[in-house]
């Protein structure tokens, strides 16, 4: 029963963000369009990436500041809690020989997601808290969402009904209005803190994107995110995601899921384009982004066994290129009316211009006749 527990809790625990030399170059090239981050057609790197990075680093005589960065995370990413720890005990030793405030802040984020990801959600708090008391605006402000996340976690991890009551950015007091279905709040909830859409976008997306792991808890606050502004295509599939990660109140959940598809339904009477999302498409485009992923991490296995560079734009555009060759994108289906309409668009443009053509040269007859 402990090991079931330990696996839920780390499919919806909260992923704060990592710091490597990856990040920077990741964050430059921005979160992943929104519904590639929801059903997972995003790359992130595979095993033989780490593990190359490992072997590197650690035949090294000596060690940069972001050398320990780079390993410490490489280990996380390998699943190897206790050694990215040990690697930021020798990065703080190599520190009090020579202050650095940035590389500090960096050792005490990486420390804090290193312990979240282990369970460890006092300590991780402990560090990401002085990490944000030295740098407030790092990851562009995401910590403090980070943080929210985690106490959010650590409470439900002692009152475990709180899954069912609200998300992590309702138990912050964020106020959010969620179109067309709304949720009840425990009596004495005090939601008071404004929160602007793009600002929570891009803390959940980074936390997504650059935490190293998938979350249930981000996935449905995402959801609820994507309700407050009627994205209801969204927010169903982001739900939908929450309930495969294995959130605990995914009853809830499928709840809200038929709301959205009551009202979509509804809608439908007025714009048809958008058909109601359902399982089997949902299966099928999940299925679609794992394989990409799969496609994307063996060939850049296979250029790691190279001995090639894999971390330059370049390098990136062509295994993203390769990987968009083998796996092409299932696109989104649409009405019957408007597929038609795109898969017949040149045609279409082509009689449009062939008739506004005639239409002049039988203008131009009559104003020569009246002429």
């Amino acid at each position: 029963m402990k090991a079931i527990c330990i696996l839920v809790l780390a499919s919806v625990t909260a992923t704060p963000c990592l710091w490597d030399s990856d990040t920077i170059d990741t964050e430059l090239r921005g979160v992943p369009d929104a519904f590639d981050l929801i059903v997972g057609r995003w790359h992130h790197h595979g095993e033989a990436y780490y593990r190359e990075r490992v072997a590197r680093l650690a035949a090294l005589p000596q060690l940069t500041f972001d050398d320990y960065d780079d390993l410490a995370v490489a280990h996380e990413h390998l699943g190897d809690h206790d050694a990215a720890i040990a690697v930021m005990g020798r990065k703080a030793a190599a520190l009090a020989k020579e202050a650095d405030l940035g590389h500090e802040y960096r050792r005490l984020a990486n420390l804090g997601t290193f312990h979240a990801h282990a369970g460890r959600y006092d300590e991780a708090l402990v560090h990401l808290r002085a990490a944000v008391d030295l740098n407030p605006n790092a990851h562009f402000g995401r910590e403090r969402f980070q943080i929210e996340a985690i106490e959010y976690v650590a409470a439900a991890k002692q009152r475990p009904e709180l899954w069912a009551e609200m998300s992590f950015l309702r138990h912050a007091g964020y106020r959010l209005v969620m179109f067309p279905v709304d949720v009840a709040h425990p009596a004495g909830a005090i939601l008071d803190r404004e929160l602007g859409f793009e600002t929570a976008y891009k803390a959940i997306g980074g936390m997504l994107r650059f935490g190293g792991r998938e979350s249930a808890e981000l996935f449905r606050s995402l959801g609820e995110l994507m309700l407050s502004q009627q994205h209801l295509n969204l927010a169903w599939w982001a739900f939908r995601r929450a309930i495969e990660r294995g959130h605990p109140a995914s009853e809830n959940l499928r709840t809200v899921l038929v709301s959205i598809e009551r009202h979509w339904r509804e809608a439908a009477r007025y714009n048809t384009a958008n058909p109601i999302p359902d399982e089997a498409l949902y299966v099928a485009m999940r299925a679609n982004a794992d394989q990409w992923v799969a496609a994307f991490r063996a060939l850049e296995a296979e250029a790691v066994a190279r001995g090639a560079d894999v971390r330059s734009d370049e390098a990136v555009r062509r295994l993203l290129t390769e990987a968009d060759r083998r796996v092409p994108r299932l696109e989104l289906p649409t009405s019957t009316i408007v597929g038609w309409i795109k898969k017949n668009l040149t045609w279409l443009g082509v009689v449009v211009l062939f008739g506004g053509y005639v239409v002049l040269r039988l203008q131009g007859r009559r104003q020569r006749r009246v002429a």
